[in-house]
């Protein structure tokens, strides 16, 4: 009995249109030479030949004992082998290998079971390692006997220098070559073969990027380990875990079944009326785009598909196993979760007995043409934005000769999904999440020019999507795919990108902020929810969530962001001539109420903070408009603060004074973070005027770097500081401020000092060089 068989119906597929075979030791296990006894595997043949040759009673070693014996009886030696595989019995169970579909096959045997099984059928084998290229004539299977061949009477590779060499030989170069093709791009079952031999493995993996991306590698495992199991899936083996006898019984009842059900038809017969809807062609009208581009825009192009570059995940095995079980099919998952791309994928290297078709957002009217053109050709139609008219889909579900595979974001499936037919339905794939070995894989593709140097997938696992991996891992997230967003659902991107202010300030969004966000002037609680809900999976509902925020979620909905990072991460995407950001910040400091933000005290250490305000308001005067509201709504030295170093920012330090002045008089509890500012800030709109008040500024700042616990992050802030003031008074009788300077940058260097990053320290390190040459 078959334990475990991954992507049935794509092996199925295989063994009827065209598979290769790489045979090991393990396939001929029922096999019996001239005296009756069966093909022995590795450990077996060395104490066969121990007990043969007294020279190598001591080895414990098959390939050397090998070696000792060509080098001391080789004649015997090949006599014994030639003798011991020559195939004269074997199990009628082998006769199903003349039902499969082969072209080509590889072996490490060097037994001839082959050829008896294939004697006086119709197909030969045709050895590719004495005769060369062969025609191309169905009736031929190309057959590389990769380790020798008893028919041929040829130097065996057994031996450990015959096996190190064997991959390099010129003479077995082409059937390498071959061999990593096919592994590469075709049909493949590995039967019997222990992945020791690193001849194969590395003929194999002469161009890893196509290796992975083949989803038709099989390899037959008898009572594997766990391990074994989890390595060769990591590298994108399909596990069928069997023996030899049970998966040859497969064979024949599967080929036999499909005879009897006799569902041949021509799959070269092409509708021209259907040829509209294919996939545009790969030739010299098809626009190319470099693959950076993918990235930049967060969308992957035709070129980008037929390129072979972009890795195919483990969502797309998934789906075109379900496809090729000629069930209709519904893909689904959050914006940027990479459906538009497997469609792409699938539409071109699925292979099917049906015609491939693809529609984006029909209509009805745009269906019932598609259903008039298809006529009764049979066809998958891909449907993309599969949900904007369900009527649509339920037009073409009416159809028998059509197969519906749909995708469309995870809202837009959980909303209209009860409308369709479910019995005409198999369950449905979320492709939101994908796997390390994805992630990996797409990371290895991204172009160095955009990608972090130290990218990884350390903390991948916490939220393990596309868009975080992107997020953590690109030079900034390019905004364009969220440009999209905005053309096609404004309200939603807006009502989006305020959860994820709110939740980059370390707090979850409440219905109840969304409601007054909004205005209920403007929208019903019910439009409100609707706007929530077609957000869908880039947001979560999840009260388990929120457990840390001390909240009664009993009483209304709480909303995040995927993560708090990728909240983040948007944030800083947002383009400066975007005005998405400023309308967002003064309607949420206009309409939404202390009283309703959760963890307030949390909330507002983030909210106002002058960095994001620079980018929202590039004209001052609005600026200044928010922070106006922002204090009539909470009179604290946080508002204050930020509100002055917004202003710096906008390089008007008088006003920037004004705001840090009141944040001082009014804070008690932030007191040393607000001296900071504030000695920065009466430092610069003084420094340039009055010595003598630059000089009481560079003051308090020497005593935060002295009284406060955090002393570390205000080093750098007096150091550049006490360096302008030599550049605009020089050092004269102010020599201890750079002694000052300079004992402070020793602090936060020195080997216990954790408190400061990379680049800070590298920051100080710079400043000390310059504080140096002005004090010599």
């Amino acid at each position: 009995m078959i334990k475990e068989f991954e992507c049935q119906n794509l092996f199925n597929k295989a063994i009827e249109e065209g598979i290769n075979l790489f045979l090991g030791a393990g396939f001929s296990v029922n096999a019996k030479d001239g005296n009756g006894n069966a093909l022995p595997l590795g450990g077996e043949l060395l104490e066969e030949l121990k007990d043969k040759f007294q020279d190598i009673k001591v080895y414990n070693d098959l390939s050397k004992a090998c070696t000792k014996l060509k080098n001391t009886h080789k004649e015997e030696f090949y006599e014994f082998l030639e003798e011991r595989f020559n195939v004269v019995e074997y199990d009628s169970r082998y006769d199903a290998i003349k039902k499969i579909n082969t072209k080509n096959i590889y072996t490490t045997n060097i037994d001839n079971l082959l050829y008896k099984i294939l004697d006086n059928g119709n197909k030969y084998l045709y050895d590719r390692s004495k005769k060369g290229a062969g025609f191309k004539e169905t009736s031929i299977i190309n057959y590389f006997p990769l380790h020798g061949c008893i028919n041929n009477h040829d130097d065996y590779v057994f031996g450990t220098t015959e096996l190190a060499t064997a991959f390099s030989k010129r003479s077995k170069e082409e059937s390498w070559k071959c061999l990593a093709e096919d592994a590469s791009n075709k049909a493949i079952l590995f039967w019997g073969w222990n992945f020791q031999d690193t001849g194969p493995i590395e003929a194999m993996y002469v161009n890893e990027k196509k290796v992975n991306s083949n989803i038709n590698k099989w390899v037959l495992l008898y009572e594997p380990t766990e391990e074994t199991k989890d390595f060769l899936k990591t590298l994108q083996f399909n596990i069928i875990e069997a023996d030899t006898e049970e998966l040859l019984q497969y064979i024949d009842e599967y080929i036999t079944s499909k005879i009897h059900r006799n569902t041949n038809y021509d799959k070269n017969y092409i509708n021209s009326n259907v040829k509209k809807y294919c996939a545009p062609k790969n030739d010299k009208d098809l626009k190319r785009y470099p693959l950076q581009m993918m990235f930049l825009d967060y969308m992957s192009r035709w070129s980008h598909i037929y390129s072979n570059q972009v890795p195919r995940t483990k969502k797309y095995k998934q789906i075109a196993e379900t496809i090729l079980s000629e069930k209709n099919i519904i893909i689904y998952g959050i914006r940027g979760s990479g459906k538009s791309t497997l469609l792409r994928q699938l539409l071109i290297y699925l292979d099917s007995n049906r015609e491939k078709t693809y529609l984006e957002a029909p209509s009805v009217e745009m269906a019932r043409q598609y259903i008039k053109d298809v006529n009764e050709t049979r066809v998958i139609v891909f449907i993309d934005d599969c949900f904007r008219d369900t009527d649509a889909i339920l037009e073409i579900c009416k159809h028998e000769n059509i197969q519906i595979v749909a995708f469309d974001r995870d809202f837009s499936y959980e909303s209209q999904f009860s409308k369709l037919p479910k019995e005409k339905f198999c369950e449905p794939i979320d492709t939101t999440e994908i796997d390390i070995e994805d992630a990996q894989s797409i990371l290895n593709i991204i172009p160095n020019e955009i990608k972090k140097t130290n990218s990884s997938t350390k903390n991948f696992h916490r939220d393990p999507t596309i868009p975080n991996l992107l997020a953590a891992s690109l030079h900034s997230l390019n905004f364009n795919y969220f440009n999209r967003f905005m053309d096609n659902a404004p309200k939603e991107a807006e009502v989006f990108l305020m959860i994820c202010y709110v939740h980059s300030c370390g707090v979850p969004c409440s219905f109840d902020m969304v409601y007054s966000y909004l205005g209920e002037e403007n929208y019903t609680w019910k439009q409100m929810r609707e706007i929530i809900d077609r957000i869908g999976g880039l947001i979560k509902d999840n009260a388990s969530i929120l457990g840390s925020y001390s909240i009664d979620f009993e009483n209304q909905d709480y909303y995040e962001c995927r993560s708090r990072f990728f909240a983040e991460k948007i944030l800083e995407s947002i383009p400066k001539k975007t005005s998405i950001l400023s309308t967002i910040l003064m309607t949420f400091a206009e309409n939404v109420p202390v009283y309703k933000i959760c963890w307030y005290d949390k909330f507002k250490r983030s909210a106002y903070d002058a960095d994001l305000a620079t980018k929202a308001f590039p004209r001052e005067t609005d600026g200044e408009k928010y922070y106006n509201i922002c204090r009539g709504k909470d009179e604290t030295e946080y508002v204050y603060q930020q509100a002055a170093l917004y202003f710096s920012r906008r390089e008007n330090y008088p006003k920037a004074f004004e705001w840090i002045d009141k944040a001082r008089n009014i804070s008690h509890y932030n007191r040393f973070s607000i001296d900071s500012t504030y000695a920065k800030l009466y430092f610069d709109v003084n420094k340039n005027t009055d010595k003598n008040l630059a000089l009481e500024a560079l003051r308090i700042l020497s005593d935060c770097c002295k009284k406060d616990k955090r002393k570390s992050i205000h080093f750098l802030t007096y150091a550049n500081c006490v360096l302008e003031f030599y550049k605009i008074y020089g050092n004269e009788g102010t020599d201890i401020l750079g002694k000052e300077a300079l004992m402070y940058i020793e602090d936060g260097l020195s080997e216990g000092n954790w408190s400061l990053s990379k680049k800070n320290q590298k920051a100080l390190k710079s400043v000390r060089v310059r504080l140096k040459e002005y004090m010599e």
